[in-house]
């Protein structure tokens, strides 16, 4: 795999994730915790983005910038929707799998990013290689958190809802 491609890889991924962080952060805006810190994890993909552009400039790859901040109609809407369901056994379990499909694409940009640092150590870069170890760190993180919630969530929903 060349270097750019693993850059591309983690761009996507990451721009993907903040994309669906915010979606879901919207839809279950009754949640607060996943919403707030979903748009907290969202600019922090953002964030990577941004860490990752002069690398993606250096390999060839195309920088990405293109995560979306800024509410749209379809966001607010989600968000209005989220408050009028409220907290129902029909929600618990939308719930339940927007969580799953969450740290499924969690995990496909930490995996990315371990891929980005082998490369990374491969050409010897090491201003890659730290860039790439702060955003792991944080990938990581978030897939913690993602379980734990998915851990909190799941008893909450299936034994009493």
């Amino acid at each position: 795999m060349k270097l750019e491609k693993a850059i591309a890889d983690v761009q996507s991924a990451e721009a993907d994730l903040a994309k669906e962080l915010r979606t879901i952060g919207e839809r279950h805006a009754v949640e607060h915790d996943l919403y707030h810190l979903g748009h907290t994890l969202a600019k922090q993909c953002s964030d990577h983005l941004r860490l990752l552009a002069p690398f993606a400039d250096r390999y060839g790859a195309t920088p990405r910038d293109d995560v979306a901040e800024s509410p749209g109609l379809l966001e607010t809407l989600r968000h209005k929707s989220s408050e009028l369901l409220g907290r129902s056994e029909m929600s618990g379990m939308l719930l339940l799998r927007d969580l799953r499909n969450l740290y499924l694409s969690a995990q496909e940009a930490e995996i990315a990013w371990i891929i980005l640092a082998q490369a990374a150590q491969a050409v010897r870069d090491r201003e890659l290689v730290q860039v790439v170890s702060l955003c792991h760190e944080e990938a990581e993180a978030r897939g913690k958190w993602l379980r734990a919630r998915i851990k909190e969530s799941a008893p909450q929903v299936l034994a009493t809802g």
